[in-house]
This record gives structure tokens, C-alpha cells and sequence, in this order.
């Protein structure tokens, strides 16, 4: 089965209240085709039809995603209505908006992603490798997944161990307009003790360089190197019982390269304003920049997860428990932008993570079927950002205090559909859940020299407390036939509060340092149809989101707009959020393959003070574009020769909260042509083939200087062209 895709239609009325977080754990399960034809969506904690499934879902198997070459986290907003994911920097984390429901690089995201059942609230691009199956969810999860997923689920299934020999070759190398980027990856699995022990390995090794070059004489240009390896085992003593063991190993190592790098959007403007005064004379492109400050990033991240599966009589008992690390020393942050040397900027973050999670599911066969649990999740941050001023290198960068910060988060749930003997057309589902968030952090006085006398001063603080939530759902699903369903839901999201450890100028009040739990309630409605032989699929889906306490990231600023404190968190501001989706896919004739999809969302702004005289009510939510589409068509003979054409839009959006920043819509095409045969493939391929220019992320005023006119922001690739080998043995 190729794209398999639904959604829901028609606007729904709104609710506002609160609630609270926690994250859970799930088994690796992956979508399959039933023999009707039909797609099963896992994400639901159960295995349920596409159609069955009442909420607005997008699922990608391991064909769609090779046909379309998602290679990329990043690359699934352009095939994946109402999803934009923001970067901080070509090495830094992804942020996933969902219906109009941003996350950014200083508020953890809003959509929870799991990969192999483990939870990423800061998602690694690099980990997508060698990928089964993809389920986006759109809307709360929180009944089952509890906090971070108050806009929406991304499940990401990798590749399992295989009962028979298998083993999978890729190479791949690419071109573009800073220099070239190789990566060779693949698979080997089968089974290791007769038919009850099986095991697996990928990898993925990456070298190239980076696409936004340094033009600083005596800086390095920038290159950077990945390495990835995954074991997987899968255990069955009896038929009753699956153990699943999983880890992996990510390295990163990116000399002369800062995760976060900040272009400005305007090439011209800049020039006119620092090429003559500070660069020298020289000036930068459209992917160049000129920075003096010393840049290295090295990343590393390691994970052990383990699940269980074992069938009872009556029901399935589910049991996971993993554990991650990441750790990431980057240095480069330049905070004029121009090879003045005024001051260089580090980060360092050491992460720790423990999930776990225990749950009952009932014979979903029957009238009355339910799902109870209990959930565990624990988070133990340190970090310290520095800085030194003037002229330096790699050792000049001295610590800061370092800062401290916990979470230990526990929730119950439980959820339920009944389907009526006088109504069998008709589901109802209700879901609740509680969760108990515990908060702690602590910050150690000192202070963070910005260059020319200007400091940043560190508190003493040591700040603690919980949060509380229950979270319900409620959904009704009408079947008209096999072919056509219609539903409805209502469910409430949160993210629980905080403290905000932050550095300033200025003595900041007292209630900055805490921000309160933020709440949301979504409705939505829509409608889901296939044709009999399944070869054509629609879907449509309609939502309405409030909240009344966003959470939203704000700095100090002077008059001239320069930064007098570090990011810090509120939580007194609402916003709205209304829309829709369409999906549709088809083979109209043998070897033909056409997808379209459209997404729309009104997200604004209902009151965000940003300073004592601006307020931002009726503007547009910052990295949210008006509508977003994807068209793509592919046709292969049947001798295996295929080519395929996509076209990707994104409408306007603002890139900061005060509308200034604004990134114009655009139109992105991609090419790809090739053989594909039982044992090999071979593809060319051009992404986007006109070299448009994109903001990524989050855009600043120039961060010594403050409004020099310029907005500065992360971009995306441009035109990069290349070839893929695959071999299947």
C-alpha cells in the first residue's frame, strides 16, 4: 500500500480551560495492510483501520517514504498537511508546529515524536534511519501520551529484526552550492537462535561540508561528520510473549560550525550596512557569511529502550522502559554577525532521560474495549552558556555557572469505546488522565560578558514545585460503510510550567521566573473515504484550538531593540487556532501514482504583550504559515525505469512574534529519475531545482547591536543535486 492519509471536515465550537504534562512509553509497533485493503494506525496504542481511527492522521509506510527520498526529519512538512518543522540551525533541534500550535528552539515541543517507542521532546534529525513507517497524529494525544502532545503524535517505527537474512546497501552523494556531502548507510538482520532469537543492525555514515559557508579568512569553511549505529533484538520464548531490545549510538562532530547559525534575511541590506565598516570589504551570499568568532559543534547521544508484549487470555499486557543521553558542546555564537570581534558565545547541555511505562489493553474485538495505565518519566538537565570578548579561539571560551534543572513527571490514564447493539454504526470513545509534574531547578550567581562593558548577571536560585492536570477526550465515529466513516472529537492538551533560569542587565521581577502549566482544548470534526479496491483515498478534517494561557518565549529589550536579558518563558498570553486539511492519493492506471494535499491554518494571537506599549492581539502566531500544499506525481514502466515530479508550497509567515520578520510564500519543486529492480536501484535527483532561499526558524535583531535594520535567522538548503545507489541482497 503506497501513501495512506486521513483527515476530517467541518468547523467545530470551542471550550477554553487547563491541564499538565507528563511523556509515556510504547511498544515498536508498525502499520500493516489488512487483507480489506485498509491501513492499521498503531499510534492509537492499539492496532486500528485507518478509517476506525477518529482523529486526523497521515501515515507513511517504508514505500512512500522511499519514493519521495525522506531521508530527513525535516523533509516531512513538505508531504504532511498543517506540520511545519523550525530548525535553530542546520545542526540544531527540530521544533514541530502543528495547526497552528508552534514549538521554537526555547519551548520544548508541543507534538510529542516517539521513535521505536521512545520519547524525543527535543527531536535528533539524525536518528531518522532506515525508517518502516511514519504516523502523524493531529490534535491532542494527551489521554494516552499525556504532556507534549498537545498539538499532535509523530511516531516514527524503524526498521526490526527480520525472521529470514536480509541485508541493504545505500550510497548516496550530492552537490550544492557551498560544496558536497556523502553518506553511506544500510541494514543487516535475520535470525540468531532458531525462530525465537532475531536481531538487527543499521547504520549511517555521513562526511561532507556544511552549506553555509564561513568567508572569515583564517576560519574554517565548515564540515561535518555523522555516525550512527542501531542494534535491535527480538525475543519470543513462547508464543505469548515478544521482548524487544533496542539501542544506538549518534556522534556528531561539525568543526567550524555552530549549531545555531543566524543569516540575515536581507543579503543586500546587510552588505550596504557592515561590509565596508566591519567585513573588510567583503560581502556575503545568499549561503555565505562572515563571522570571526571560533566555531566547533560536537554532539553525542546514546539510548537503550526495552519493551514487552505478552497476550493474556483476555487482553495484552504492554510494558517499556528505556533510557537516553545527549550531550552537546557547541561554540561559535557570534553576536554581531560581522567579523568585528566583540563576543563569541557557547552552549553546553548534558541531558539525561528515564521513561517508562506499564498498560492493559482489552480484546479490541468486542462491543466494549479499553485501554488502562500508568506512566513514569524523569529528565535531569545540566547546562552553562559563556562567552569571551575580543579576539580568541577555541580555548578562550571560560564557563559559566552552570545551571541546573529536573523534571519527574508520573500520570494514570485510561480510555474506552463502545459501540451500542441498537446503534452498531456508532462509536464513542472518552478518555481520561492525570498527571503529576514535579519541578526543580537551580541556578548559580555569576555573570556572562557580552563584549564593551555589558554583562549579563546570573542569580542565585533555587526554585521547586508541581503541577497538576487531568486531561479528558471524547470521540464519536459514525461508519456509513466500509468505504466511508465520519467523527468527531474534543480533547484537552497541556504543557506543565516552570522556572526560568535567566540571565540579565537588568534585575528582572520576580514573577519571571516562573511561568504556569499552559492549557488548550481542540474540536474537530471530519470525514474519511476510499474506493472499494482501496486505489483511491480522501480524506478531510475541519478544527477549531484555544488557549488561554500560552506559553510564550520573551527577552528584555532597551529602546534601541538591543537584548538586556536572556529568553525567559510567560505564560499570560491566549491564542486561537482554526482551519482544515485535505488529503487525497490515487492510481488511476498501472505503475501511476498522484498525491495532493492542502493544509490551512488561522493561528492568531487573542493578547501577547510584548513590552509596556505593544501588544500583538489579531497578528498571526509566529512560525505558522497561512496554508501549505504538496503535489507530486510518479510513473514507473514496467521494466522498472521511473520518474517522479513534486511541488511544495508554503504560504506567508511571520518569523518573530511582532510580524516584522516575515518570510514571503514559496514554491519548492523537486525531480527524481531512476531504475528500480528486484536487487538494485539507481536515482538522480535535484531538490529544490529554483535555489529558493528560507527561513527556517526563529528570527532576531542583531544581538550586540540590536535593530540595525537587519532580521537574522537560521536558513534552509538550496539547490543540491545528487545520485543514489541501493543494492538488496
Amino acid at each position: 500500500m503506497r501513501f495512506i492519509q486521513l483527515t476530517a471536515a467541518s468547523a467545530v465550537a470551542v471550550t477554553c480551560a487547563s491541564v499538565q504534562p507528563l511523556s509515556a512509553q510504547e511498544a515498536a509497533l508498525r502499520p500493516t495492510v489488512e487483507q480489506s485493503g485498509d491501513i492499521v494506525v498503531t499510534g492509537t496504542r492499539r492496532d486500528t483501520t485507518l478509517l476506525d481511527t477518529p482523529a486526523s492522521v497521515t501515515v507513511l509506510d517504508r514505500e512512500t517514504l522511499n519514493e519521495a527520498r525522506i531521508r530527513d526529519v525535516r523533509q516531512l512538512d513538505a508531504i504532511v498537511p498543517n506540520v511545519q518543522f523550525n530548525e535553530s540551525g542546520q545542526l540544531g533541534s527540530t521544533f514541530i508546529s502543528i495547526r497552528g500550535i508552534e514549538s521554537n528552539p526555547f519551548i520544548v515541543n508541543r507534538a510529542a515524536v516517539y521513535i521505536d517507542g521512545i520519547p524525543f521532546r527535543e527531536l535528533s534529525n539524525a536518528v531518522l534511519n532506515q525508517v518502516e513507517s511514519i504516523e502523524v497524529l493531529r490534535g491532542p494525544q494527551a489521554t494516552l501520551y499525556g504532556a507534549n502532545s498537545e498539538s499532535g503524535l509523530i511516531v516514527i517505527n524503524t526498521r526490526a529484526p527480520t525472521d529470514r537474512p536480509a541485508l541493504d546497501l545505500r550510497a548516496t552523494g550530492f552537490r550544492f552550492g557551498n560544496g558536497w556531502n556523502g553518506v553511506a548507510d544500510g541494514f543487516v538482520g535475520g535470525p540468531v537462535a532458531g525462530d525465537t532469537l532475531a536481531g538487527s543492525i543499521a547504520f549511517k555514515v555521513q562526511r561532507g561540508d556544511s552549506f553555509l559557508r564561513n568567508l572569515q579568512p583564517g576560519q574554517p569553511n565548515g564540515s561535518i561528520d555523522e555516525n550512527f549505529v542501531q542494534g535491535r533484538l527480538r525475543w519470543r520464548p513462547v508464543d505469548r510473549l515478544t521482548v524487544n531490545v533496542t539501542g544506538y549510538v549518534l556522534d556528531t562532530r561539525a568543526p567550524g560550525v555552530f549549531d545555531q547559525e543566524y543569516l540575515p534575511r536581507d543579503v543586500d541590506l546587510y552588505n550596504r550596512s557592515y561590509a565596508a565598516m566591519f567585513n573588510g570589504g567583503s560581502k556575503v551570499g545568499r549561503y555565505s557569511y562572515i563571522n570571526d568568532a571560533p566555531k566547533r559543534t560536537d554532539k553525542r547521544e546514546r539510548v537503550v529502550g526495552a519493551s514487552a508484549t505478552y497476550r493474556l487470555g483476555y487482553g495484552t499486557i504492554d510494558a517499556a522502559l528505556s533510557y537516553r543521553r545527549f550531550k552537546s558542546d557547541t561554540k561559535g555564537l557570534d553576536f554581531d554577525f560581522t567579523a568585528l570581534p566583540t563576543a563569541a558565545g557557547q552552549d553546553f547541555k548534558d541531558r539525561n532521560f528515564v521513561n517508562a511505562e506499564l498498560r492493559f489493553a482489552s480484546p479490541a474485538d468486542k462491543p466494549f474495549n479499553y485501554i488502562v495505565g500508568i506512566t513514569h518519566y524523569r529528565q535531569n538537565d545540566t547546562r552553562f552558556q559563556t562567552t569571551f570578548a575580543g579576539p580568541g579561539t577555541l580555548d578562550s571560551y571560560e564557563p559559566a555557572p552552570r545551571q541546573y534543572a529536573q523534571a519527574r513527571d508520573w500520570g494514570v490514564f485510561g480510555s474506552a469505546e463502545w459501540s451500542p447493539l441498537f446503534a452498531p454504526k456508532l462509536t464513542l470513545g472518552a478518555g481520561l488522565r492525570y498527571d503529576h509534574a514535579r519541578r526543580t531547578a537551580q541556578q548559580n550567581a555569576g555573570q556572562i560578558d557580552l563584549g564593551g562593558g555589558n554583562l549579563f548577571i546570573l542569580r542565585d536560585a533555587a526554585l521547586a514545585g508541581s503541577f497538576d492536570a487531568v486531561l479528558p477526550r471524547f470521540t464519536a465515529r459514525y461508519t456509513a460503510s466500509s468505504q466511508l466513516t465520519a467523527y468527531a472529537s474534543s480533547a484537552k492538551g497541556y504543557i506543565p510550567g516552570g522556572y526560568n533560569l535567566t540571565a540579565a542587565q537588568a534585575s528582572l521581577p520576580d514573577d519571571v521566573l516562573r511561568f504556569q502549566s499552559e492549557m488548550m482544548w481542540s474540536h474537530e470534526a471530519g470525514v474519511k473515504w476510499r474506493s472499494e479496491d482501496g486505489r483511491i483515498r480522501l480524506g478531510a478534517a475541519g478544527f477549531y484550538i484555544c488557549s488561554n494561557n500560552w506559553q510564550e518565549i520573551q527577552v528584555a529589550t532597551d529602546a534601541s531593540g538591543r537584548i538586556l536579558s536572556a529568553d525567559f518563558i510567560g505564560s499570560d498570553a491566549s491564542i486561537d487556532s482554526k482551519g482544515f486539511e485535505i488529503e487525497a492519493s490515487a492510481q488511476p492506471a498501472r505503475g501511476l501514482t498522484l498525491i495532493a494535499n492542502l493544509g490551512y491554518a488561522d493561528a492568531r494571537y487573542r493578547d501577547l504583550q510584548l513590552d509596556a506599549t505593544t501588544n500583538v492581539g489579531g497578528r498571526r502566531v509566529k512560525l505558522v504559515p497561512a496554508y501549505d500544499g504538496y503535489l507530486a506525481a510518479r510513473y514507473q514502466t514496467p521494466g522498472g525505469l521511473f520518474a517522479r515530479a513534486e511541488l511544495g508550497l508554503a504560504g506567508k509567515q511571520s518569523r518573530e512574534s511582532r510580524g516584522e520578520a516575515v518570510q514571503s510564500a514559496t514554491q519548492t519543486i523537486g525531480l527524481q529519475a531512476g531504475y528500480e529492480g528486484p536487487r538494485w536501484s539507481l536515482r538522480a535527483f535535484v531538490e529544490n531545482l529554483t535555489d529558493v532561499r528560507r527561513a527556517t526558524g526563529l528570527a532576531f535583531r542583531n544581538l550586540a547591536f540590536g535593530n540595525d535594520g537587519n532580521w537574522y535567522a537560521p536558513v534552509g538548503r538550496g539547490r543540491q543535486g545528487g545520485i543514489e545507489l541501493q543494492w538488496t541482497f
